[in-house]
């Protein structure tokens, strides 16, 4: 796989789907109650009693002892079951219910809930047999199967990443509305790069407005961040993070690490530093909020670097980001960065709930940058056309924005998958970003890193205050914020697609 660091594969089953990592990490029971939510992290607790059904939901486990008897054939497996979106208390109550009389006793109910949404979805252990009466019985079930793992491949650069070791620096010392950062890495000076006759290696500096995505916040979901690295520790915005998974599932243990796992491309770094780096960033001063992925390791694979997560933790994840913006009051002041992309053949159930998440993220006035992917064959033309999962989405979601790379001239990224629904690109060919080790630097590519700009800008613009009755319109804003963005956005080079502009000026050399 070329470019970014990671893609999701869902493989067509007659089960749920599920994820495989590559490369990429028994907890007691722990309370995700809204407390921890608030605060971002999850704390040790002692099992709780058995819960009433709930609604809305927050992170559940109830513990029951009543299970159903299991036949002596039957080997009892973990369960992702989705119902219908915004089905009725009554009856999630009911299938809740059944639930507990169903489980298992070793494992108790995870389940995830929204105050509008309804129950997201539950996991717990089953026999097949509970599990096909469980559907047949529940006409809101709209899926009741294993929740398996499958290959989550990289999104790699053909060119491995390369190592730099120099120690990041930012200018500071101009107070002024307009900041011009000196020390720039090439990719940033395109943001501002006021006309395609100024070509970037004339150019000085990045420009960009003081407020630069403060009180804006960006959530990253991704395969973590390196804490230790200057783009973190001289950040000035609020950091938090989440870890999300099934804490129920005895199959894989929760990554709670607070570190980027990605040894061969420091993916979650760099989409970090892309973002809201103060070196390589666009939105310096803006809040954020990591989303590690769930590494799951089968114990049947003979290969060592290999890594799964299953597809309940991508949608948990979804979930704590639409939980955490109702709670924090974050409409209209945040954004998302989806930088990996979900393959599957047929439709599926789990696939549709992905987007009902990403649709009410975007119905909260929170918008969802996502990148293309980077499965082109260049050779062949193979695969040129957008063909992954949450890019796909934009066929009905118009408000969701999809982002290809370019080199720092604006050519095209030879990898970049495109089509239709591509909106725009930005950087992503050979760009320098924050390593996952100290605070070294890496060269790498893919739309991952160019969505993650895009991110910062729409945190850029977010933050103006001049932007503000233009933007922050309830229901409109994810559009309104699409449509300046692509109003700014400009070729660099005639017949290639559109790149993302900051409307500043950078200086030419002398």
């Amino acid at each position: 796989m070329t470019g970014m660091a990671f893609k999701y594969s869902l493989i067509a089953s007659s089960t749920l789907l599920a994820l495989k990592i590559l490369p990429f990490a028994t907890t007691t029971p722990l309370d995700v109650t809204p407390n921890s939510l608030r605060s971002g992290q999850l704390v040790s607790r002692a099992p709780l009693a058995p819960l009433p059904p709930p609604f809305p939901l927050d992170d559940l486990f109830t513990e029951d002892t009543a299970g159903s008897d299991t036949q002596d054939t039957e080997e009892p497996l973990r369960y992702l079951i989705l119902p219908t979106t915004r089905s009725s208390k009554a009856d999630t109550d009911k299938v809740y219910t059944d639930l507990v009389s169903k489980a298992k006793d070793t494992n108790p109910i995870f389940s995830k809930g929204d105050i509008d949404l309804g129950v997201i979805f539950w996991t717990a252990l089953l026999v097949p047999s509970d599990a096909e009466k469980l559907k047949s019985d529940h006409p809101i079930l709209t899926s009741v199967a294993e929740d398996k793992a499958v290959p989550l491949e990289g999104f790699r650069d053909p060119v491995p990443s390369v190592e730099k070791r120099n120690v990041l620096h930012r200018n500071r010392d101009e107070p002024k509305t307009v900041v011009k950062q000196q020390d720039s890495p090439e990719q940033l000076k395109v943001v501002s790069q006021p006309s395609k006759d100024d070509h970037v290696s004339n150019l000085k500096n990045f420009a960009y407005r003081e407020e630069a995505g403060r009180g804006v916040t960006v959530y990253i979901f991704d395969e973590g961040a390196n804490k230790d690295h200057k783009e973190w520790t001289t950040q000035p915005g609020t950091k938090r993070w989440f870890f999300p998974g099934d804490p129920n599932d005895p199959r894989y243990t929760i990554d709670r690490t607070e570190t980027d796992r990605d040894e061969d491309g420091s993916h979650g770094s760099c989409v970090y530093s892309m973002a809201v780096g103060p070196k390589n960033g666009i939105a310096k001063n803006a809040d954020v909020v990591i989303l590690k992925h769930t590494s799951f390791n089968p114990k049947d694979s003979d290969d060592e670097d290999e890594e799964d997560t299953v597809e309940s933790a991508t949608l948990y994840g979804m979930a704590i980001i639409l939980a955490d913006v109702k709670e924090h009051k974050l409409q209209n002041k945040a954004v998302v960065n989806l930088s990996f992309g979900l393959t599957t053949a047929l439709e599926d159930a789990s696939r549709d709930k992905f987007r009902d998440l990403v649709k009410e993220l975007l119905a909260n006035d929170v918008v969802v940058v996502t990148a293309s992917g980077n499965d082109r064959d260049p050779d062949n033309e193979d695969r040129s056309n957008i063909d992954d999962y949450p890019a796909l989405f934009r066929r009905d979601l118009k408000n969701l924005i999809v982002v290809g790379a370019t080199n720092n001239d604006g050519k095209t990224w030879p990898y970049t998958q495109g089509g239709d629904l591509l909106d725009l690109s930005a950087p992503g060919d050979q760009i320098v970003c924050a390593g996952r080790k100290d605070s070294n630097r890496v060269i790498s590519s893919g739309t991952s890193f160019a969505a993650a700009s895009v991110s910062g800008l729409t945190a850029y613009f977010l933050s103006l205050p001049e932007l503000s009755e233009r933007l922050k319109h309830r229901g409109k804003t994810a559009q309104n914020v699409k449509d300046l963005i692509l109003e700014k956005a400009y070729p660099r080079i005639d017949g290639e697609i559109k790149v993302l502009y900051n409307g500043e000026k950078s200086d030419l050399k002398t």
